[in-house]
């Protein structure tokens, strides 16, 4: 039952649920990669993708524990420092609130969104691995890897389109 159009909590949960296993999934595979022309390809910003096109009507806190769960899933199964992604994935998921957002990102809007959030990540990532290691990434491996996940957003933004037609779920995320 809704009341002046707040939605039930059952509403709010499943595109929580949905959003969460596309994360993990996403970050299952940011371990892998391929080698393109004789260069080292990683997939480590894929997960940063499903954060920026996050679902408006997930529920806030449960999509806040399960993204920082998420960033230390990240973290055990990449051998990263501990608490790392999971930093960049909850500086990323809240400063890009999905619940305040009113209308779909425009394709510049979203591209300029994309990169931010990159920026963010690489600036936290390479902040956090000097003061814990005292040595920085490797920032061309890294432009790969944001240049690849860019590469890559338009088609998760298709089959996230997808997705919420075939569950009948409106397009304002």
């Amino acid at each position: 039952m809704t009341y002046l159009g707040i939605q039930s909590q059952k509403q709010k949960i499943w595109p929580t649920i949905v959003a969460a296993l596309s994360l993990f999934i996403a970050s299952a595979t940011s371990i892998a990669g391929l080698n393109l022309f004789g260069a080292w390809i990683g997939f480590g910003f894929i997960p940063l993708v499903v954060l920026i096109i996050w679902p408006k009507r997930a529920n806030r806190f449960v999509s806040l524990a399960l993204v920082f769960f998420a960033g230390l899933f990240t973290d055990w199964a990449t051998g990263g420092i501990d608490g790392q992604w999971a930093l960049v994935f909850v500086l990323v998921w809240g400063y890009f609130r999905p619940e305040l957002r009113s209308t779909p990102f425009a394709p510049i809007g979203l591209l300029l969104v994309w990169l931010t959030s990159c920026g963010l990540a690489l600036v936290t990532l390479s902040v956090s691995g000097y003061l814990v290691d005292g040595i920085f990434p490797d920032f061309w491996a890294m432009g790969r890897q944001i240049i690849f996940a860019t590469c890559l957003l338009p088609v998760f933004l298709l089959l996230r389109h997808g997705l919420a037609m075939r569950a009948n779920d409106s397009e304002d995320w």
